[in-house]
């Protein structure tokens, strides 16, 4: 277990293909701040007690949980730990609301979610596992917290120190980052990672154009002056600016292939999906890959490169 003067890095397993999340725990005279949680399961439940007794505490040492947003392997302990430590949980108030519509109990977003893809042509035996496997996620956050809502612009003591809360949207609507200015330290969660692109994805009743409000937190946080990076996935790095300028490049070249694709016949997101990330796509792979699709198809057709019609039920988008 890694450890930077009083941030310690904690890695939770994950059933699904990321593998690992990396938590952060930070050592204050008041007691211990926990950003990010995992999953409730067995494997993260047994690594939090081995990480636990690794750092020194007791649950009730625990005297805040923060969230830099509502994805699952970030979100889903919050509400078990709330319980445990009696500590306030902390995040954004577009976070919350997205948790409970992704992952209520009395949520109809997985029927909507599945109609939507069938509309941008996934196919029917694709598009009824949808429903099912969304709502599987709903044991890995139960019970859900009760939290305290943040905002950016503000400050947040973590440990002993002063962190200005950041929003850094994107890949969630609500996603909170936190600066340590004076180290030049920044707890990202998945706003930036070292190695694999955060996923952007659009969704239904979501942001409506998650790329280019993604594009537009790289260039907003590009002008922040950062010396360590700390995230959720992949080792804490320093190739701050660099990175994001990689991240550009990366979707610049994704935007040039789509809409050539769309220059030559007109597409659907699904054609677009399996031609960027092949067909041998688990469920879960599949989500996340059309989700993506679409978000760089909706960014072409919103800024005038792409329009879409529907032929037969189903959109198709080509060149303007």
């Amino acid at each position: 277990m890694n450890c930077w003067d009083d941030v310690w890095e904690v890695p939770l397993p994950l059933p699904f293909a990321l593998k690992i999340i990396k938590s952060y725990v930070i050592k204050g005279s008041n007691g211990y701040t926990v950003v990010d949680t995992g999953l409730h399961y067995d494997g993260d439940l047994e690594a939090w007690e081995r990480a636990r007794r690794s750092i020194g505490f007791e649950w009730k040492d625990v005297e805040q949980i923060v969230l830099t947003h509502y994805h699952p392997d970030h979100y889903g302990l919050a509400g078990w730990m709330q319980e445990k430590t009696g500590a306030p949980v902390r995040m954004s108030r577009t976070d919350f609301e997205q948790a409970q519509l992704f992952f209520s109990k009395s949520s109809e977003q997985p029927e909507v979610m599945a109609r939507f893809y069938g509309e941008h042509g996934l196919e029917a035996e694709w598009k009824e596992q949808i429903p099912p496997h969304l709502r599987g996620f709903q044991k890995w956050v139960d019970p859900h917290p009760d939290p305290e809502f943040i905002e950016a612009g503000g400050t947040i003591r973590l440990g002993d120190r002063e962190y200005r809360i950041l929003h850094t949207p994107g890949h969630a609507d609500g996603h909170l980052s936190f600066h340590d200015e004076e180290r030049g330290w920044l707890i990202g969660g998945d706003f930036l990672l070292p190695r694999i692109t955060p996923n952007i994805s659009l969704w239904p009743g979501c942001d409506p154009d998650p790329l280019g409000t993604y594009l537009a937190t790289l260039d907003q946080m590009d002008t922040l002056p950062v010396k360590r990076v700390f995230p959720a996935h992949g080792s804490v790095f320093e190739n701050y600016h660099g990175r994001i300028e990689e991240l550009r490049e990366h979707h610049r070249e994704r935007l040039e292939e789509m809409a050539g694709w769309a220059e030559a016949a007109s597409v659907t997101a699904v054609e677009a999906c399996y031609r960027t990330f092949g067909t041998n796509l688990s469920i879960h792979n599949l989500r996340f890959a059309l989700s993506e699709t679409l978000a760089h198809l909706e960014y072409l057709r919103l800024r005038g490169k792409l329009v879409r019609e529907k032929e037969e039920g189903v959109w198709k988008y080509r060149k303007a």
